[in-house]
């Protein structure tokens, strides 16, 4: 007779280790089994098991509903400059009425990133408000490059998911997070609010879609949820409360993984990309040329994802364009671990017109500001220099002179540190 492997023993080892949330990979090495074993046998044996799965994940969910509560409870005083934001945007007749697209995703609210090989920490909370400051800062300069050719009617802000990183998808997440998921959604609420605030000063209309990613699930497996149970949609709620009543700003709430939306008559697919599974470039163009297919019958412009923390730029079909945004994590160990490179910060901006559902098509890299100090030098008669630093911090910039007594032969070579002295004494923001 033929041995049985899943004796009962095993059978309540394997149903423990499912209630506790351990992974299929966990099980398996735990076991010393194949992957496919584990799920045969979970599906042979646990399966009376999902409801108190989904059951856990709501009791999950409500937890965080109690916390999302008390940030409403705490920041209604605040919403009032929320509702009744000044216009101070140029509209002038003649000129092309357009549209403009931000691709957000990848921001991952709560996370600490250091970079493979050197260790070097190239993600926290203080770099993340830092890269948002750039990102609004790169978004006035494109405004301000398009201003004389077009009207800017509205502004959309396709949030792709991944807007917090969560606390418990995978083992040892804690030691890469500042805080908890609760803490995250707040983080994050205040990020968006305080940017759509922002770019209503310069936009007529505001709109932002708040699809949810795979880094919003309440619990570490990947399982069948609705996406109104996932953390993320919590967030989107947060942001349509409190910019309700403002007649110029529409938050769209999609209550699937996937939003479908048409601007100027052309169709976009709004997801976050997570159910394209392996991460290598390859794949990611095999995966395109499926999607492609599958949308060929529904006619999409544009398919908008995230979730591969790199820039590109696919054409999939004569009529189709695919889009992966990029994250907000310099050299993010993930993208390196998965996709064999660094990852840059970037997210992508773009205009849509009657005739064109995706132009001027931009990469707004959020480190512009780390290597971009500008410096000039003046040569004065007495052969003395004045040396004008132009020096860009993560709020604001900054011109900063001086005369420096030196020789002709010498002025080539500035002491670098005396230019960190410089950067040193600005003045702080109060």
């Amino acid at each position: 007779m033929a041995l049985k492997v899943w004796t009962d023993e095993k059978i309540k080892q394997l149903s423990s280790l499912v209630s506790k949330e351990y992974n299929i990979r966990e099980i398996s090495k735990f076991f010393n089994v194949t992957v496919p074993a584990v799920e045969s046998a979970i599906h042979r044996y646990v399966d009376v098991k999902k409801g108190d799965k989904k059951h856990q994940s709501r009791v999950i969910l409500e937890e965080t509903k109690k916390y999302v509560e008390y940030i409403k409870e705490t920041t209604k005083n605040y919403n009032d400059p929320y509702k009744n934001v000044k216009f101070t945007g140029v509209w002038k007749g003649g000129k092309q009425a357009e549209d403009q697209v931000l691709l957000l995703s990848d921001m991952h609210t709560g996370m600490i990133n250091k970079a493979p090989h050197t260790g070097e920490i190239t993600y926290n909370k203080e770099i993340q408000e830092e890269e948002l400051t750039e990102l609004m800062t790169g978004i006035g300069r494109f405004y301000q490059l398009y201003k004389p050719s077009y009207n800017i009617e509205t502004f959309y802000i396709f949030g792709l998911g991944d807007l917090i990183t969560n606390d418990r998808i995978f083992e040892g997440q804690k030691s890469e997070i500042t805080c908890g998921v609760g803490k995250q959604i707040q983080l994050a609420f205040q990020y968006v609010s305080d940017a759509i605030r922002k770019l209503l000063e310069v936009y007529p209309r505001v709109v932002y879609v708040n699809v949810v990613g795979n880094h919003g699930r309440t619990t570490s497996r990947y399982m069948s949820e609705d996406a109104t149970d996932n953390f993320e949609y919590l967030l989107g709620t947060l942001i349509k409360e409190r910019f309700e009543g403002n007649k110029r700003v529409e938050i769209i709430l999609p209550t699937d993984y996937s939003y479908s939306l048409t601007i100027r008559n052309h169709r976009y697919l709004l997801t976050h990309g997570n159910s394209i599974r392996g991460c290598s470039l390859n794949t990611i163009e095999k995966a395109a040329k499926e999607i492609a297919l599958l949308v060929e019958n529904d006619c999409y412009d544009v398919i908008t994802i995230g979730h591969f923390h790199s820039v590109y730029e696919f054409p999939i079909s004569p009529s189709t364009t695919l889009l992966v945004n990029g994250c907000f994590i310099q050299k993010d160990s993930y993208a390196y671990s998965k996709l064999r490179k660094h990852s840059t910060a970037k997210q992508l901006l773009f205009n849509v017109s009657k005739k064109s559902a995706l132009h001027n098509l931009q990469k707004i890299d959020l480190r512009w500001k780390w290597d971009r100090n500008i410096v000039i030098v003046r040569i004065n008669e007495n052969q003395s220099l004045d040396v004008i630093f132009v020096v860009k911090s993560p709020l604001n910039y900054f011109v900063v002179s001086a005369r420096v007594d030196t020789t002709l032969e010498t002025k080539s070579a500035l002491n670098v540190n005396f230019m960190k002295r410089v950067y040193a004494v600005l003045p702080k923001k109060k």
